[in-house]
């Protein structure tokens, strides 16, 4: 029986010291993360005053601590950003869940996302006093939209999902930024307005505007997502270490916004010129999460091509544009915890 015992009593000990020993792996692990880099890394950032990427602005200061230098680059549109990422004029910024599917259709090949940002941003708008109980509702009256942007294809999808054909509704295209669909709302030229904040956060707060019962952030074919983080390829092939680090700070800022929402507005009223009434409306109803679902991105591509906005469908090759290996990392959880198969 002893000689039994024995053998069984010394691989119970190992067993426990290598249990004991996995925090210290993890936790060294965790630590080689944010080693500051032996030698100073130049990065330029992609930037747009838009509510949900506003933690961003804090990016600079969280990857300094890496030795990562960041200079801001602003754009008034995600689809400048993202030819100035493409063409490697950026290393880094934050754009809409379409915009790499609209790349590849025609023919870039140097983005990559490598995180999510959350969902809401998005909002329908409507005159105050006003509704949209069911999206029958919207058979006779005419929606402002920009097509091709986030907020249409939310719009665009809940449409088909509930029964209505888009082609059949008074579309009218709005052309410019989000203030024209406000003026196009308050001089009754439309009905209702799917656009962004802080544009229904400004209507909310000066009390001409209201939502309507409707919520087009609840599609099956895109959800509530805003944006995604990307990276140019070339970078990231010639600084994974960088990159890594980057990521590692990004969670860290997202974290940050999340557990000081009161900072988070603050930061976008000084950084847009705000109020801070209508900075704070405008960041209500955003959830911060650097949760990547792959699914749904591949269901944005296919929507695009079937209804003509990129001539070739992508949907089975944009997975080859998207990387959880940094988010994983950063984060310690597994590509399927982060959104591989939502």
């Amino acid at each position: 029986m002893t000689l039994h015992v024995r053998p069984l009593i010394r691989c119970t000990c190992a067993l426990l010291f290598l249990l004991a020993a996995v925090p210290s792996v993890a936790l060294a692990q965790g630590d080689a993360l944010r080693a500051r880099l032996p030698s100073p890394v130049t990065v330029k950032q992609g930037m747009l005053n838009v509510p949900a990427l506003s933690p961003l602005w804090l990016l600079p200061e969280y990857a300094a601590k890496y030795n990562i230098q960041i200079e801001i680059v602003m754009f008034q549109r995600f689809a400048d950003a993202r030819t100035a990422l493409a063409s490697g004029d950026i290393q880094l910024t934050a754009f809409g869940p379409q915009d790499i599917s609209l790349a590849v259709s025609q023919g870039a090949r140097s983005l990559v996302g490598i995180a999510g940002v959350g969902s809401g941003n998005d909002c329908l708008i409507v005159r105050k006093g006003e509704d949209m109980k069911d999206w029958k509702a919207l058979a006779d009256k005419r929606i402002g939209v920009g097509a091709g942007s986030i907020s249409w294809l939310k719009f665009a999808a809940s449409v088909q999902e509930n029964g209505l054909e888009y082609g059949k509704l008074k579309i009218v295209n709005i052309v410019g930024g989000g203030g024209n669909y406000l003026k196009a709302l308050q001089g009754k030229e439309i009905d209702m307005a799917a656009v962004w904040h802080p544009f229904c956060a400004q209507a909310i707060v000066d009390g001409y505007g209201a939502y309507p019962t409707i919520d087009h952030n609840r599609s099956r074919t895109v959800g509530g997502l805003i944006s995604v983080l990307a990276v140019n390829r070339g970078f990231m092939e010639k600084n994974r270490d960088a990159v890594q680090r980057l990521v590692v700070a990004y969670v860290d800022v997202l974290e940050t916004a999340r557990k000081d929402p009161k900072r988070w507005a603050g930061i976008y009223a000084e950084k847009a010129g705000l109020p801070e009434a209508v900075a704070a409306e405008s960041i209500r109803t955003t959830q911060l999460d650097a949760t990547l679902p792959l699914e749904s991105i591949k269901r944005i591509s296919k929507f695009l091509s079937d209804n003509g906005v990129i001539t070739r469908d992508v949907s089975g090759e944009v997975a080859q544009h998207y990387t959880y290996d940094f988010l994983s990392k950063a984060t310690g959880r597994t590509p399927a915890q982060l959104g591989l198969n939502q």
